[in-house]
């Protein structure tokens, strides 16, 4: 369940090919979503140009942008707003955490179990210092030599980044592999809410650190100001992940990441979330058609539980917005407007009387396009 600033899975969610931008046409030539038997669905750039310009770098940050469109609709429409060097290099960062993700959590990964994924982590820790090491920006690959296609066009997009942008540290990456061991575990438990918020923080609360140095930091601050709000930030769109996929992830993964302590405080148990979640799959493959609903949802404990939910997600988004005025003008759009379009989910799921196991809240294209005006204003403001 990590979201990185999304949650999307490319290969439960990723939509036809969209063509290229036009900046890469001639150069890049096609986007080829494959989907191989018990492989998941995999996003491969394939350099289809006799040009004899075009580069790896161009090639490996085209890769980042393809991989990210791909994997969250969200998260992409925000880094739009970003400028040319800015966007791609946070590509390269999402990229990286993607392939981290389906290390872990990938179809093959699931299938070969977790003593290789624990094994991968471990080597991808130790290439990952020698990115920070190389002042250079010379390609290591990151992920199991020989590295496919695509893990390593990430490397060198990552490299490159680490090697072009200054104040970038390894040890926000290394919290994320932290966090990615800890799903790991196929029972997957919190058993309160400072052990989910941590697991919340290395997964998405680093991506606020990781992505800090590439965005930039206004005049009379520093990057250490703008930690706090920028972790709290994080931890507030994985909360957003967590309250819409609760459905989703337990019907596919069998896991429930609310914690322990909230959900006795409201009479839920993991166990009736997982039945729940199950129970609607049958209903909704006409297995049991004398059901319309899953009792789940209609209860009072679980409402209140999800509701909990919202509030502490709120509640970081609040502790976020401090932040915006420490941000490089430029980043603050985009920002505000990740921080806008991932918490109209909450209210998507107060709307649907709090069904997030039968139902899965999205935002349009047209609701997404209807925050910035809201968010300019904002963004300006500081200015």
């Amino acid at each position: 369940m990590r979201a990185f600033a999304a949650r999307a899975s490319p290969r439960a969610l990723v939509p036809p090919c969209a063509p290229l931008s036009k900046r890469h046409r001639g150069s890049l030539a096609i986007c080829v979503v494959r989907r191989a038997p018990g492989r998941g669905v995999r996003v491969v750039i394939a350099n289809a140009s006799s040009n004899a310009d075009t580069s790896r770098l161009d090639r490996a940050f085209a890769f980042a942008e393809e991989y990210t469109k791909h994997s969250s609709a969200t998260f992409y429409f925000a880094t739009r707003l970003m400028n040319l060097d800015t966007r791609r290099k946070v590509w390269a960062i999402y990229a990286w955490c993607r392939a981290l993700d389906e290390t872990v959590d990938g179809i093959e990964a699931r299938n070969a179990g977790s003593a290789p994924a624990a094994m991968e982590l471990r080597a991808i820790e130790t290439r990952l210092k020698t990115v920070f090491d190389d002042e250079n920006g010379t390609t290591t690959e990151i992920f199991t030599p020989p590295a496919s296609d695509d893990t390593s066009l990430i490397s060198t997009a990552l490299a490159h980044t680490v090697a072009t942008t200054p104040g970038m540290t390894v040890a926000p990456f290394l919290d994320m592999i932290a966090g990615m061991r800890q799903d790991l575990d196929d029972q997957v438990t919190f058993p309160d809410w400072p052990s989910l918020r941590l697991y919340c923080y290395r997964v998405a609360g680093t991506v606020g650190l990781m992505t800090l140095p590439v965005l930039g930091i206004a005049e009379g601050y520093t990057i250490t100001d703008a930690t706090g709000p920028g972790v709290d930030l994080g931890i507030a769109l994985q909360l957003c992940n967590i309250v819409r996929d609760v459905g989703e992830d337990a019907r596919t993964r069998g896991r429930v990441y609310l914690p322990n302590d909230l959900m006795r405080k409201h009479g839920v148990t993991r166990q009736d979330i997982l039945k729940g979640a199950h129970q609607w799959s049958s209903i909704a493959a006409g297995a049991d058609s004398t059901q319309s609903q899953s009792s789940l949802v209609n209860s009072q404990g679980y409402k209140n539980l999800v509701e909990e939910m919202i509030q502490l997600a709120e509640f970081h988004f609040d502790r976020a917005a401090s932040g915006t005025k420490m941000l490089a003008p430029a980043a603050r759009l985009p920002v505000l407007a990740a921080a806008e379009m991932y918490g109209a989910l909450l209210q998507k799921v107060r709307d649907a009387k709090y069904d997030n196991v039968t139902k899965r809240a999205y935002t349009t294209t047209l609701e997404k396009f209807g925050v910035l005006p809201k968010v300019m204003q904002k963004a300006f403001w500081f200015t």
